[in-house]
């Protein structure tokens, strides 16, 4: 039965490909009546092929036989996701040159009252600590890649695809939220308040001056796609691999210390983050098996009104 499920799902394109698509015609669009095409034509072209590569690999699954087309096919996105993530310190100042920062220090400040959460956090500091956390903060992107890979190695195939899918959503819901909301955070907008600054034991420098290299001034604060992410692929870890749930736990919650503690995110942030990994595993899981599988087994509210609704539909025009 499951085997069936995964050659139909293999012969149209898959959730995650379709949601990298969506994101790389999103920002396209976004290109062409925010902006102009000549002031991003890389990004613009990247996108493009992008989306070309996805179109071209579903195709050429008519046509593979090897084994190893289907490990491709099944991972070639995480790099994808990655690239459209780099493009955000270009574009979004492109798209939206409207920096909220002010409003979520405010936030922040009301909060606490009176006090900014990553000045208060420098009566902690230590460089064991500022160490650990920059190194955690750094692997982000293999908490949910760790937990992808053991439903893979499992041969879970179809509980891999929802959790893949479920946590590409998540990443791609934080993706736009930077560009409603762009906002470079308090390393940049509160560095004069703070008196001391972090210092960690043997790679901090490294690691910390590698990210700031690669990613620039980037406006990707809120919501926290660290948070976002991080809760996100716990609940999923819970919900599909048991085992793994305690070890994603801890990482996630040094994950979500870090984005505070090492000033990349205000607190607000991690808040907005939380709540919307929480609705995207709620909505998630459930839209990803109603895809794979195309069946009724799915019931949620949403859903079933869904459903009513097209039913009663069908039924008038039997009528």
């Amino acid at each position: 039965m499951l085997q069936k499920v995964l050659r139909e799902y293999d012969s149209r394109i898959h959730l995650e490909e379709m949601l990298t698509f969506g994101m790389a015609l999103f920002l396209n669009i976004l290109i062409i009546f925010f902006s102009h095409i000549t002031l991003a034509p890389v990004i613009f072209t990247i996108n493009t092929i992008i989306m070309l590569l996805i179109i071209a690999t579903v195709y050429a699954q008519r046509y593979a036989t090897s084994p190893l087309f289907t490990i491709y096919r099944d991972w070639y996105i995480l790099p994808l996701l990655v690239a459209i993530f780099m493009e955000h310190n270009k574009l979004v100042p492109l798209i939206n040159p409207h920096d909220i920062d002010s409003f979520l220090i405010k936030i922040d400040y009301a909060l606490f009252f009176g006090n900014h959460p990553t000045v208060l956090l420098e009566k902690v500091l230590h460089p064991f600590a500022t160490e650990l956390l920059q190194i955690v903060y750094a692997s982000f992107y293999f908490l949910p890649f760790t937990l992808c890979l053991l439903l893979y190695l499992k041969e879970r195939k179809v509980e891999f695809h929802i959790v893949a899918s479920t946590i590409m959503l998540g990443f791609y819901l934080s993706y736009i939220g930077y560009y409603i909301f762009p906002a470079i955070g308090p390393r940049f907008t509160l560095t004069q308040l703070q008196s001391r600054p972090l210092e960690g034991l043997l790679l901090f420098n490294f690691v910390h001056h590698g990210l700031a290299y690669l990613e620039g001034v980037t406006r990707d604060c809120f919501p926290s796609g660290h948070t976002l992410v991080s809760i996100l692929t716990v609940l999923l870890a819970i919900k599909f691999h048991k085992k793994f749930s305690v070890i994603a736990t801890v990482w996630a919650l040094l994950l979500i210390i870090s984005t505070v503690y090492l000033r990349y995110h205000y607190v607000i942030d991690v808040v907005a983050g939380f709540f919307v990994g929480l609705a995207t595993f709620r909505y998630g899981p459930a839209l990803a098996r109603l895809y794979i599988f195309g069946s009724a087994e799915i019931s949620t509210p949403v859903l079933d009104y869904l459903r009513n609704w097209w039913d009663w539909l069908s039924e008038i025009r039997r009528r």
